[in-house]
């Protein structure tokens, strides 16, 4: 059986003991090495249950965060930006499986350091009027590949925002969010054993269906309201763009992939 090519969003908000970005600069070394280390739990899950082609996008901040000595040695890593497809950069039409390892909610569902995209300039996201977050966004754009998401790690709110959205998806809990910067977390060990554990699992023979519940045939509607109406006035210049409201911007198309493109860039204004 030919090996299965799996792909690993790898973010850091989600994993267990980042509760404050101000941590990357007092803990640089070790949340780094953290990131790292979690997303090895799922490439060494992956390869104890079957030979597998592993590809690492590093997705975080300026996307050089992985400690790439101490990366599993036989997985590939993107790292670096801008690139095509964001956080998603790596995925293709070859690609089996699709992981989020250190993932986060969407703003307003309660979780540690909430956000979609830019936490500086972004208030909130919407696909055909529902809020969505990074991991949904990831998911759709995944999918468009035709790669399922088959797991996702990050805190318990998390694992509610994404419910009903992923219902089938594998789910790896690494704290209990109790505000935005702050959280109950799970001693690290516990969580890349189960992370282990549930990534091999994830790819078990045959791979298992893992459904996206989000309505993506025929136009998809997008819209991006901002923090400051300025920004709104930016983003509106582009063509194509409709300015809704004066902090709200909207885009419509029928391709998943465009709109994952256009949410990127209206992250970058």
């Amino acid at each position: 059986m030919t090996a299965p090519t799996v792909f690993i969003c790898a973010d850091i908000e989600g994993v267990s003991g980042f509760v404050d970005w101000a941590q990357e600069d007092e803990e640089t070394e070790r949340v780094r090495l953290a990131m790292t280390e979690d997303v090895n739990a799922a490439i060494e899950g992956v390869l104890s249950e079957r030979d597998a082609d592993v590809v690492v996008n590093d997705s975080h901040g300026g996307k050089r965060n992985i400690v790439i000595e101490e990366l599993h040695p036989d997985a590939k890593l993107v790292r670096g930006g801008p690139r095509p497809y964001g956080m998603i950069s790596g995925v293709d039409e070859d690609t089996d499986v699709g992981f989020q390892i250190g993932a986060h909610t969407r703003p307003g569902f309660g979780g540690v350091l909430e956000h979609t995209f830019s936490s500086s300039s972004m208030a909130d996201v919407t696909l055909n009027g529902d809020p969505v977050g990074e991991v949904e966004l990831n998911a759709m754009g995944m999918a468009a590949f035709g790669t399922p998401t088959a797991l996702v790690t990050g805190d318990d709110c998390l694992r509610d925002e994404l419910e009903d959205v992923l219902p089938e998806t594998e789910y790896v809990v690494t704290k209990e969010a109790r505000s935005m910067r702050a959280a109950t977390c799970y001693h690290p060990d516990q969580v890349r054993e189960e992370i282990a554990e549930t990534a091999a699992s994830a790819v078990s023979e045959p791979i298992g269906e893992y459904p996206l519940e989000l309505d993506t045939g025929g136009a998809i509607s997008a819209t991006v309201r901002y923090h400051q109406a300025d920004t709104a006035e930016k983003a509106a210049l582009w063509p194509g763009i409709e300015r809704q409201t004066s902090r709200t911007i909207g885009y419509e198309s029928d391709d998943p992939l465009e709109v994952y493109s256009f949410l990127r860039a209206a992250s970058k204004v």
